[in-house]
């Protein structure tokens, strides 16, 4: 029996999280965990009988790595597939327009999910709104059942389940629209730096250069994701010149 596929992007770590909670919940079923970032040289999903894929939620769309790993995978196969999103307050049609492109390369989603997570933006952003600390009640529980579903589903030889456009998107379109036209600047605060380098090295989108041991971030190639800030190890970056990340999780 061939195994199942996990392929997610995290840029946090939320979506990395869920993906490994679902291949513990697979319990003794065959299963393989990959980050679409470090994907095997001999990598081919011919190698298994169906696809889990994970992003997370950033402008109301996937994010663009696992969009670039869709654009690696041939249509000339059908797949089933369960896929899932992370997103700080709603997921909007972030879900939808994955399944359409999953379609396109002859992964055929037959279950989807979305799960509210910790809000690493809104903690930078607005820190003093408690609900972005938090995630939804009963979280892995929710994750559990649905791996069940879409084994059940697997199993039953599913069709093409698309999910249907949601109803406030125009409500949000502003919204999307302003945060996708908006990178906000990451400052750099030289006295914490330790220029260990890991922003760089750990950027999925390679915006970050090192300059005389400090991090150079270009903002036209940043995706927002946040990753150099939340994993930064002395806490040397953040969305303020004036309030560093520190103080952040102090309060």
């Amino acid at each position: 029996m061939k195994p199942l596929l996990i392929v997610y992007f995290s840029g946090v770590g939320n979506t990395e999280k869920t993906a490994v909670h679902i291949k513990k919940c697979a319990g003794t079923i065959p299963a393989e965990i990959y980050s679409a970032e470090k994907l095997p040289g001999h990598f081919s999903i011919e190698n298994y009988s169906a696809v889990i894929i994970g992003t997370p939620t950033y402008h109301s769309e996937p994010a663009l790595p696992i969009m670039k790993f869709l654009e690696g995978i041939s249509a000339d196969h059908a797949k089933p597939a369960f896929i899932f999103t992370t997103c700080g307050l709603y997921s909007e049609n972030c879900l939808r327009i994955l399944a359409l492109e999953c379609l396109k390369h002859g992964i055929i989603p037959i279950h989807s999910a979305s799960y509210r997570c910790s809000a690493t933006d809104g903690i930078l952003i607005a820190p003093f709104m408690e609900c972005w600390f938090r995630d939804e009640k009963k979280l892995y529980t929710k994750i559990n059942n649905d791996l069940r579903t879409f084994l059940r589903r697997l199993k039953l030889h599913s069709t093409v389940r698309v999910p249907k456009p949601k109803w406030y998107t125009a409500l949000n379109y502003p919204n999307k629209m302003l945060g996708k036209a908006t990178v906000f600047p990451i400052f750099l605060h030289e006295e914490a730096c330790i220029k260990c380098g890991k922003c760089a090295r750990n950027c999925p989108q390679n915006a970050i250069s090192i300059h005389e041991g400090h991090p150079v971030i270009s903002r036209s190639e940043c995706m927002n994701c946040y990753r150099c800030i939340h994993h930064c190890p002395a806490l040397a970056l953040s969305l303020s010149e004036n309030r560093s990340v520190k103080k952040v999780w102090s309060k």
